[in-house]
């Protein structure tokens, strides 16, 4: 038998709400008991010291390359950086590079994934190379093991070809992930509509695309049955549709991004490529829409977005950029950013990165009770530091978060109650 004691911990389980000092044991990978004087003469002894103890993270949307792309990301990196950002579980998503659409790509990603330090799912790519119309196999995918279904960035035109999909993937009990956004208003845009932006030149998206396309989605999820996932709502237009969707009984959740959390238009001003990003960058008022709808649960999970790429595509002006941004390793300390200027209580900003995808996707993990899996993060809520690319785990390092000072950071990632990352190590 092995045994573990983390003691001396602030033990925080964001399923109960559980706040407070204590002690947590794990034994043979699965929690055994928390609570004080519960550590026995043979366990390993670790003193958390005040520190942060809470389920690893689960992140639903991270992006790796292809095997052939010279000094990409590979599954490899993607769970390094991962383990180094308190992530225990990680989706990864279809890109228009790698779609992730077929069964035999889904298998060979949980083959390279075995040996991972961290838990790693797959989002099985709903249609064809994602842009087109024809099905993927999904029923196939989904028999390999298939968390859910993602449209990746595509937004389908044809709601004919779009009501096929819903009516498919209804018999397969998954969720099946689209982007908000109304293809005649967002394709080819750079930008959230603004002054700034008009100023500029730029191509623009108005909020209300985000909208029509939630109300659209809505509809076809009413008429089919479908379990509907928006992928990363970043509007207040967008969670009032979200809201009357479920007011309606929808089987509907909804995802954010953290820059989308934690940034705003303000940020991109600069015209720096860092941060050209899908969906983009919006007003202060929708940041705070959103960090509201995490208080009220509307948004049930945050997600990295981790999109790595070559810097020769990010290198460029603003509007010729490819969007995406690397973010594994900042995702928690951008959120503890929010509970350090007091948007977030610190229960409210762990439970959209642990116990929320947990219930969507019916894992054990993602909270703290006898019994669940030990999968863990030790965190320093109060020490600064500074986040540099060039030290990242991941391959790539196009960051929106370069140089940026947090506030909070992992000390210790444990999965199945083995320590895959410690800070000082």
């Amino acid at each position: 038998m092995t045994a573990i004691t983390i003691r001396n911990a602030r033990i925080v389980d964001p399923a109960t709400g559980h706040d407070e000092l204590g002690s947590l044991r794990v034994v043979d990978g699965f929690i055994d008991e928390i609570g004080d004087g519960i550590a026995r003469d043979e366990d390993h002894i670790i003193d958390a010291n005040g520190a942060i103890l809470a389920p690893a993270l689960i992140d639903l949307r991270a992006c790796v390359e292809p095997a052939f792309t010279p000094r990409g990301e590979t599954v490899d990196s993607l769970a390094q950086a991962a383990a180094a950002g308190g992530i225990g579980t990680l989706v990864i998503a279809p890109s228009a590079e790698f779609p992730i659409d077929t069964p035999e790509t889904v298998t060979g990603l949980k083959s390279a994934a075995r040996p991972s330090p961290v838990r790693i799912m797959m989002a099985g790519g709903a249609t064809r190379s994602l842009a087109g119309e024809q099905l993927a196999e999904i029923g196939l995918m989904a028999e390999c093991g298939a968390a859910f279904l993602s449209q990746g960035n595509a937004s389908t035109a044809n709601t004919s070809a779009l009501r096929n999909l819903f009516n498919y993937a209804s018999g397969f009990e998954l969720w099946l992930a689209c982007p908000a956004r109304d293809p005649h208003l967002s394709d080819g845009t750079v930008a959230t509509e603004s002054e700034a932006a008009a100023r500029k030149g730029l191509m623009t998206e108005p909020t209300v695309s985000e909208r029509i396309a939630i109300d659209r989605l809505a509809a076809l999820a009413e008429l089919t049955g479908a379990r509907l996932m928006i992928d990363r709502v970043s509007t207040a237009e967008g969670l009032e549709a979200l809201g009357r969707a479920r007011q309606r009984g929808i089987e509907i959740c909804a995802t954010a991004s953290i820059a989308n959390l934690t940034l705003n238009a303000v940020d991109a001003d600069g015209m720096d490529p860092a941060y050209r990003l899908t969906p983009p960058l919006r007003s202060e008022d929708d940041r705070r829409a959103l960090v509201a709808g995490v208080i009220s649960g509307q948004i049930d999970a945050i997600v990295s977005d981790h999109c790595p790429m070559e810097m020769d595509r990010k290198a460029q002006p603003f509007a010729e950029a490819a969007p995406g941004s690397t973010s594994l390793e900042t995702v928690l300390a951008a959120m503890l950013g929010l509970v350090h200027e007091n948007e977030l209580d610190l229960v409210d900003a762990l439970r959209p990165l642990t116990s929320g995808p947990a219930d969507l996707l019916g894992l054990n993990q993602g909270r703290l009770q006898e019994g669940a899996p030990a999968d863990l993060v030790l965190i320093d809520g109060d020490a600064p530091w500074v986040f540099g690319a060039e030290q990242s785990r991941s391959a790539r390092r196009n960051s929106a978060w370069q140089n940026r000072r947090f506030q909070g950071q992992v000390l210790m990632t444990m999965i199945d109650g083995g320590i895959v990352y410690n800070l000082r190590e």
